[in-house]
Order: C-alpha cells, then structure tokens, then sequence
C-alpha cells in the first residue's frame, strides 16, 4: 500500500515537472533599421495578406483598456467626436469614451513598451511588465547606435504543437494614414469630368485607410525544439502619398535561453525564449 501511494506522488511530481517545462517566456526587440541608400530589393511586390486560424492577441486590450482611461481622464487623443456630434453637442467629453470606439486606431504612435501588469502565473498566455523584461543591455546597444526601437514586449505561454501553437498579433510603431476622398455623384457625367475629388461633406473628417508601420504574426511551437514563424509587414508613407509594404518572412529553430537576431532591409529584430517555472 504504501508503495502504491510513493508511485502516485511520483506520478504527480513528474507530471507537474512536465507541465512547468513547457512554460516558457519570450522577449521580443524589434528596431527599424537605417535607410540603405543603395539597397536593390524591390518592396513593390504585393503579397497576400499575413492569415492564420488560430491567432492570438494581447495588445488590443491592453492598449484599449488604457486608452478608454485616458479619454475618461480628459485625455483629447482618444476623444474622438463625428463632424454630427460637434454640431449638436458641446460637451466635449460627453459619450465619446463609449466601448464602441476604436481606441487603438486613436494612437498616432504605440508605446515601445507596452505596460502591462506584473503577473507570475501559469494559467494562460500574458504579456510580461516593463521590469520583468531583460534586454537592456540590447536597448542602450541600439540607442549608441542610433537605430530606432518600435516595439520591446514579452509574453509568457505554455508551449504547444504547430498545430495548437496560437501565432501572437503584434503591431507596432506609427499609424499610417491615407486620406479617403469620395467623389460627388451627379446624373451628368460630363459634369463630373470637371470636378476634382472633394471629401464628403457628412464623413467624418478622420475617415481614412490606415496601417501600422509594422504589423504582423509571430509564432512560436514546440517540437523536440522551439521553432519561430515570423510573418510581418513594415510599412512606409512615400512622398507621392502612397503607402508602401515590404514582408519580413522567417523561419527559424532557437534555443532556449539564447539570443536570436533576425535581420530585414527595413527592420531588425532580437529574441530570446527562456523556460519560465512558476
């Protein structure tokens, strides 16, 4: 009987090792890098867009959350009033800190870093606090060399199979808008001919087409090693008023615990996964 009972809590103890090795936590530093004046990759290429099933995001919330409190707080970025509303009320702050808003495409920029909150758990995927990241030394090398960081972040997550394994929505850096203009319609077409586009006159005037500088899905499976699948766009304005999109695609076995360094033209990227026990 009670070697019986030594097994069972054998048993669990390996189970729970298992379990605990299969956490593990990511950081994430990604930088733009400088403009290369003789670079010869054509960025013209269209590509389908970045997809996958089985997606996860952690950003959105955050920045959502955070930003709803700011347009509460009297913040005016988030306070996001149609050209109705300014006519028929105003209170500047009333109804316009509603769920319904869009808070994340009120950022002109994101934070480098999102700040989340310090969590030291084992229940479901979460975006590491600003203090537990560990890249400084990686931050200050970029600042001496004048490169521009968009995005330092990290996320703890139970490893899993590629099929399983969700691929983590990450976007970063400026938004990049275009201008929608409608075109008058008339029942003359020749007097159309004679018109230049003008906006609309019930639109509101922030109505545009819009793209993160980068933007993208990075994921992350477990297969005796750890693989990373990295598929981003980096987006640029041109002078013409065009936006235009190169693809960051790669593919990579890591290991734990070491530093990776991803390089692009446009953007440069470093990564480190290490074994996270609770």
């Amino acid at each position: 009987m009670l070697l019986k009972k030594s097994l069972v809590v054998l048993c669990c103890l390996f189970s729970s090792t298992a379990v605990a090795e299969r956490w593990f936590e990511a950081e994430v530093l990604i930088f733009k890098q400088r403009p290369a004046p003789y670079l010869q990759e054509d960025f013209s290429l269209k590509h389908e867009a970045i997809e996958d099933k089985n997606t996860l995001d952690l950003l959105t919330p955050l920045y959502t959350e955070q930003a709803m409190q700011a347009c509460i707080d009297g913040d005016t970025r988030f306070q996001k009033r149609s050209f109705t509303d300014s006519l028929v009320n105003d209170n500047p702050r009333s109804g316009v800190c509603d769920a319904s808003t869009d808070y994340v495409q009120s950022y002109d920029t994101l934070p480098v870093t999102p700040v989340a909150p310090a969590l030291d758990t084992m229940e479901q995927p979460y975006l590491l606090a600003p203090e537990q990241l560990q890249f400084k030394t990686q931050f200050d090398q970029l600042d001496r060399k004048g490169l521009t960081p968009i995005l330092h972040t990290g996320w703890r997550f139970e490893a899993k199979s590629k099929s399983r394994a969700p691929s983590m929505h990450l976007f970063a850096g400026e938004l990049i808008k275009t201008r929608v203009f409608d075109v008058p319609r008339y029942s003359n077409p020749d007097f159309v001919s004679l018109l230049e586009p003008q906006p609309s006159l019930f639109n509101d005037p922030d109505e545009s087409t819009s793209k993160w500088e980068l933007e993208g899905l990075f994921k992350i499976h477990l297969r005796h090693y750890l693989f990373i699948t990295a598929d981003f766009d980096i987006s640029q304005k041109l002078q013409s008023g065009d936006v235009e999109s190169s693809r960051f695609s790669q593919f990579k076995r890591v290991i734990s615990g070491e530093i990776h360094y991803f390089d692009h033209p446009r953007m440069g990227m470093i990564v480190q996964i290490r074994k996270f026990k609770h």
